[in-house]
């Protein structure tokens, strides 16, 4: 296992008013472990300025030389952004690999992809960083002979590369799109039997996919792991109300703090599913001491995608873990907060009573006489509704449901 050194870098200037370093080194040592390294040392470097070469200075490198021989490392990590040009300079001066965050995540999000979809996005968002960082260095700028398809008689290697790249990047795009008809026709699918869509947020680790997994009654095993980010793919589940209705549930992938930009354009295919969603549950993490900070992450990502208007329900998970002050710390009453254990079921009745009655514009009140030559059209009922009583008379059945207004019209026309 690779030995990794963790290095956070902020101006002097904004020392003590910088409250993200230390939650964010401190998740970079946890992206780390999830990226099957072994984090030995973080520390966090104050300068009075960036130098422009290698970002710290002479002095500070010589230290990190020396961490580098006294723990066996072989690899740095910053937590922060590096021009091509640094990267360069810092892995000479050092002697080892030099990456920073948005390459681990990407490294993490290219180990954990299983479905098509999940590993085209991937590959997608990693062209895209490569793209964004290529530039004209040393053979890079060396001419090569003209060829069909190069401009003139000598293209230089890095514009065959960035053309190679937006070549590879339209091909994946184009993949995507077409696994997004295909999304789109599923969407249609559902609208056949349509039912509350509702989708499950929140930082990743929250706990999520344990959720779903007992909102479902375990019904469908969803892979779960203490990891950061152990499921990339969304899943789509059908889950029983309180009042006998059913919703559709689905589980997204989990957000952290500046994530990518690169991911949540690769990943909006995904994520975009979120905005067809009557009803949004943001699922926190209780015993983390860094609520707040994570509940902004996600806020403002999903901001990034246009979701306001969709109401949401805030829940703190994993409550038999920690005790009521710890996990009501940050847990504002605006916030109107709902704590959960997804895994001993505990608070989980409670909220699908409150997700029920927040979807309850979806599902009104109904009623509906067959005859008996369409009592077949019961059995239809009971899928698309939630059947609160039947009367028969004679040779009519009366039956009173909740149902959206979409599937009340269809099954109205079937009954002619």
């Amino acid at each position: 296992m690779i030995k990794a050194i963790l290095l956070s870098v902020q101006l002097k200037s904004r020392a003590g008013t910088d409250s993200h370093c230390g939650t964010s080194l401190e998740e970079l040592w946890r992206l780390a472990q999830t990226a099957s390294l072994e984090p030995v040392k973080k520390l966090t470097v104050r300068l009075s300025a960036y130098h422009a070469s290698t970002l710290i200075g002479a002095g500070k490198i010589e230290e990190i030389k020396c961490l580098i021989k006294e723990t066996g490392s072989g690899l740095v990590i910053f937590d922060r952004a590096l021009s091509s040009a640094q990267q360069r300079n810092l892995e000479r001066a050092l002697g080892v690999p030099v990456i920073e965050r948005t390459f681990l995540i990407l490294e993490i999000f290219s180990q954990r992809a299983r479905t098509r979809e999940g590993r085209l996005q991937v590959k997608l968002a990693r062209f895209s960083y490569a793209a964004s960082r290529l530039t004209g260095h040393g053979e890079g700028l060396e001419q090569q002979h003209g060829m069909i398809g190069t401009r003139g008689p000598g293209e230089r290697k890095i514009e065959y590369e960035r053309r190679a790249l937006r070549d590879k990047i339209t091909e994946l795009k184009a993949g995507i799109e077409t696994i997004r008809n295909e999304r789109r026709n599923q969407r249609k699918t559902r609208g056949a039997l349509p039912m509350a869509q509702v989708s499950l947020v929140g930082y990743t680790n929250a706990g999520k996919s344990t959720l779903l997994n007992r909102l479902t009654g375990g019904r469908h095993a969803i892979y779960t792991d203490d990891k950061l980010f152990a499921t990339l793919d969304p899943a789509t589940k059908r889950v029983k109300l309180s009042g006998g209705g059913c919703a559709l549930f689905t589980d997204t992938v989990g957000f952290i703090q500046n994530l990518p930009h690169e991911l949540i354009a690769a990943f909006r295919s995904t994520l975009e599913e979120i905005s067809y969603s009557d009803l949004i549950i943001h699922v926190h993490d209780g015993i983390s001491t860094y609520l707040k900070t994570q509940h902004e992450a996600v806020t403002e990502t999903l901001k990034t995608l246009n979701l306001e208007g969709i109401p949401v329900i805030n829940v703190f998970n994993k409550a038999d873990l920690a005790k009521e002050p710890a996990l009501s710390m940050w847990a504002p009453a605006r916030l109107k907060p709902v704590f959960v254990s997804a895994l001993t079921g505990a608070g989980v009745k409670e909220l699908l009573e409150l997700a029920e009655k927040s979807l309850s514009r979806k599902w009104k009140d109904y009623s509906l006489e067959l005859s008996a030559r369409r009592s077949d059209l019961l059995g239809e009922i009971y899928r698309a509704g939630a059947v609160k009583e039947i009367v028969y008379e004679g040779d009519i059945t009366k039956v009173s449901f909740k149902a959206t207004p979409e599937n009340y019209e269809r099954l109205k026309k079937r009954v002619g």
